[in-house]
């Protein structure tokens, strides 16, 4: 039989560990809001304001974050990563103080923008060119699988408290996350194989990357491209609605009448619709252009937050929808946002060049937490919140509609024709 592409490998390493990293990190936060506020007397602002924290660190070391990345490798920061993010989740289960909850917040955050957030998607953009979306769909897959440590992580929190949960996920995390790093080469040349191995396949229609000679944007070139600006604003009001969806996805079920062993369930099930529609979310994308399918995504997010927002005890047959819109618009921008900045500006410069746009979302991913945890305190209510993230996320089609491919030639592929 046919030997496997080692780059498969890869997304594969990447999935099992972000499988752990983001379901207790990220998207298991929500389950612990609730907890740590009726102990610690702390309130959804304060909580909040951690998460902003995250997103401000993220934002303004992104740059150098890709910076190290694209310099040292993604096998060396994904080792770094997961064993900052698991020292992270530990500190956090020990908090007695703000302080030291908001240091654990950054701890964590530190992580994640080396590990799972760059080093993985920079290592498939190496690997991958023609299958590029399929190989970031099976990376998310793993994410999505997350989803379903929700109600295990309920489960927990019930049976040891917030705490114990916290520090069992740090261990967890350290041993399937430091397996995974082993797994992992920087580029197909360290085992002897290239680009795409011998599974290159044809380019989506009117598709063009650069993954074969590493061509592509420095920094400096891409900061002059009206392009980057635009993807970084349509991206922010994206992560805006994704990132507060994310955070008081539970607190918001439990304030419209649900329990939390009800919230958390809902959340779980969750998971199987993104585990298929984020590997059907690549799939499509490089068979029809991951630049219509992106485009796409923002519609599907802002329709489905609206529906999130109206979700409650007494409507549960908008359920499937919210599934189903909300969740391919989530599984479609997450799956390729990382391939369009590979597609728009190369490979040479990867990781900096999107740390650049995640710096320059910055300003309104930070605020987005704060001013949810702000309405709820004053009103009771997320439902408000959530509605104008929908629309924020709207107003991103317009502006993917205003991009122009940024003017560059990369090199051929050393195998094309002259």
């Amino acid at each position: 039989m046919p030997r496997l592409f080692y780059g498969w490998y890869v997304a594969l390493a990447g999935a099992a560990s972000n499988f752990l990293v983001l379901g207790l990190v990220m998207i298991g936060a929500s389950v612990f809001v609730d907890p740590v506020r009726e102990e610690l007397g702390w309130s959804v602002s304060a909580i909040a304001l951690g998460f902003s924290l995250r997103s401000f660190e993220q934002g303004l070391l992104a740059p150098v974050t890709g910076l190290v990345v694209d310099r040292l490798g993604a096998r060396r920061m994904a080792f770094a990563g997961v064993a900052i993010v698991a020292a992270g989740l530990f500190c956090f289960g020990q908090s007695r103080e703000l302080w030291h909850y908001y240091l654990a917040s950054l701890l964590m955050s530190l992580g994640l923008s080396i590990g799972a957030g760059t080093a993985y998607p920079a290592a498939i953009m190496h690997w991958f060119e023609a299958k590029r979306g399929r190989a970031m769909g099976l990376l998310n897959s793993g994410n999505a699988a997350g989803w379903l440590v929700v109600p295990a992580l309920a489960l927990l929190i019930d049976a040891i408290g917030w705490r114990g949960a916290a520090t069992a996920g740090a261990f967890a995390i350290l041993a399937v996350g430091l397996g995974a790093a082993l797994v992992v080469r920087d580029r197909p040349a360290d085992v002897g194989a290239s680009v795409d191995g011998a599974e290159r396949g044809a380019e989506a229609p009117g598709q063009r990357t650069a993954g074969a000679s590493g061509g592509g944007m420095g920094p400096r070139e891409a900061l002059g491209t009206p392009a980057l600006y635009l993807l970084a604003i349509a991206s922010a009001f994206a992560v805006a609605g994704l990132v507060t969806w994310t955070v008081f996805l539970v607190p918001h079920l439990r304030a419209v009448g649900f329990s939390l062993q009800e919230a958390a369930l809902i959340t779980g099930l969750y998971g199987p619709f993104q585990l298929v529609l984020r590997f059907a979310a690549g799939w499509f994308g490089d068979l029809l252009g991951r630049r219509r399918v992106f485009v796409a995504s923002f519609a599907a997010q802002g329709a489905g937050l609206l529906i999130f927002a109206n979700l409650s005890g007494d409507r549960l047959w908008l359920l499937p929808a919210y599934y189903l819109v909300y969740g391919f618009g989530h599984a479609a921008w997450l799956v390729l946002q990382m391939a369009i900045v590979a597609d728009y500006f190369g490979v040479r410069r990867f990781a900096t060049v999107r740390g650049l746009t995640s710096m320059l979302q910055m300003p309104i991913t930070v605020a987005a937490p704060l001013a949810a945890g702000w309405s709820f305190d004053r009103t009771g209510s997320y439902r408000a919140v959530f509605t104008i993230y929908a629309a924020a996320a709207l107003a991103g089609v317009v502006c993917m509609l205003l991009i122009r491919r940024p003017a560059w030639r990369d090199l051929p592929p050393p195998d094309a024709p002259s």
